[in-house]
């Protein structure tokens, strides 16, 4: 138990040593032990569970090895607890299609265990793998599960993650305004509260959930009340010596920065994305939210003048992104900095260039409606009429983008159609 409580605080390298110790003292047991099979289980469940927090691979012979002894042991709650952390490893090598399909047995896993306090501490990797494929139905309907289960206990099984429940309302937001349901701004305001009151892996994760997703995804605005918030999870972040906490909320503020219009908030942001995207490539995680950072980084570039290199980085990103059948998430903001990058360019080809991301933005197949894709499809079709010189079809889009805004509450779409011209 002393080990499962570092896990959630501050000393989760001595919480992986812990059980590295009790691994390699189970395996010295004798073999007659009847509570041998218990105690090698136990330490190696956990060690997945975490190797996300510790940049630790769980794939290969050491997830091979614990799910034979749960199989030979009859333990399902353990083999869970391993296939989330597996789940959470494809999804942070960028290995999309293996995390959703392997969240989906996790899930149907967990839930057949039958006991809420798994289903709700196992949450986070299965629902994080979902929303990066961004397979909106199961995000909402998991997100959902989770709430009522933990039955409003900001820290209800919190053996992983401090506190699942503030996690899961965040994701219920996202599912909620990239699908165009409503109750999505209350679902934030209540996750950011809660987490404030957790572990700083949880603070960090809610703050990175709510604005590194919604400021790109134009359904909130970068401001200083934002920026502030993000300071602030990130010098807790600091503090706790949390570098995967760390991580996360420096490549929120870099994105929240090169939102604002001031030179010097935006060159401090490109800064910051520059320096976590070699971070992520160097320690190999968070492979799955390099694209946008880069598309960031290069929207930069190009504002300082750069803009060839630059949309040949952009280019790649939403080909990568497009070949992943990910278009529904980092596609839709990176689409965006595609084509209003091409058409600032207005070189040979460019006009068509940008029609032809719009189109394919518009074709990416979905099981559901998709609010945020079609608020800036309405934003882009505005832009492209304009390059035409239809200046009808450009009001009309233009209009109807501004209402779109407005009623879905997208405060960040609102800012940018009021600025159009």
């Amino acid at each position: 138990m002393r080990a499962a409580t570092w896990a959630t605080n501050r000393d989760i390298g001595a919480a992986r040593l812990s059980w590295e110790r009790a691994t390699r003292i189970a395996d010295t047991l004798p073999a007659e032990d009847s509570n041998r099979a218990a105690t090698r289980i136990a330490p190696r469940t956990m060690l997945c569970g975490i190797a996300f927090r510790v940049h630790m691979d769980v794939a290969g012979d050491r997830f091979d090895e614990l799910r034979e002894l749960c199989a030979a042991a009859g333990d399902k709650a353990s083999l869970a607890i391993a296939m989330a952390g597996l789940v959470i490893d494809h999804a942070y090598q960028a290995r999309m299609r293996e995390a959703s399909q392997l969240a989906s047995e996790a899930w149907a896993l967990i839930e057949s265990v039958g006991d809420p306090t798994l289903t709700v501490g196992l949450s986070f990797p299965v629902i994080y793998a979902k929303l990066q494929c961004a397979e909106w139905s199961d995000v909402l309907r998991w997100s959902q599960r989770v709430i009522d289960l933990a039955d409003g206990d900001p820290s209800k099984a919190n053996f992983i993650f401090g506190s699942p429940l503030a996690v899961a309302l965040t994701s219920r937001a996202i599912a909620r305004y990239c699908l165009g349901c409503p109750g999505w701004a209350d679902d934030l305001r209540q996750g950011l509260t809660m987490a404030r009151s957790a572990d700083p892996m949880s603070y960090a994760t809610v703050v990175a959930y709510v604005y590194f997703a919604g400021i790109p995804m134009g359904v909130l605005r970068s401001d200083d009340s934002a920026v502030r918030e993000i300071e602030d999870a990130r010098q807790i972040a600091e503090r706790s010596g949390d570098d995967l906490a760390v991580a996360f909320t420096r490549a929120t503020l870099g994105l929240a920065l090169v939102h604002l219009h001031a030179a010097a908030e935006r060159d401090r942001g490109h800064k910051l994305l520059k320096e976590v995207s070699d971070v992520f490539l160097h320690r190999g995680h968070n492979l799955s939210e390099l694209p946008i950072l880069d598309v960031y980084s290069a929207r930069e570039r190009a504002r300082r003048g750069d803009r060839d290199d630059a949309i040949q980085v952009m280019r790649a990103a939403v080909d990568d992104l497009s070949r992943d059948g990910r278009l529904l998430l980092w596609g839709i903001p990176a689409t965006g900095v595609l084509v209003t990058t091409l058409l600032d360019r207005g070189a040979d080809g460019d006009v068509a260039e940008a029609q032809a991301a719009i189109e394919r933005l518009a074709a990416a197949p979905t099981d559901g409606g998709v609010g945020v894709r079609d608020i800036v499809m309405l934003r882009l079709r505005a832009l492209m009429a304009r390059a035409h010189g239809d200046e009808t079809a450009y009001r009309d889009y233009r209009d109807r983008y501004c209402d779109m805004a407005r009623t879905l509450e997208f405060d960040g779409h609102l800012a940018w159609a009021e600025a159009m011209p």
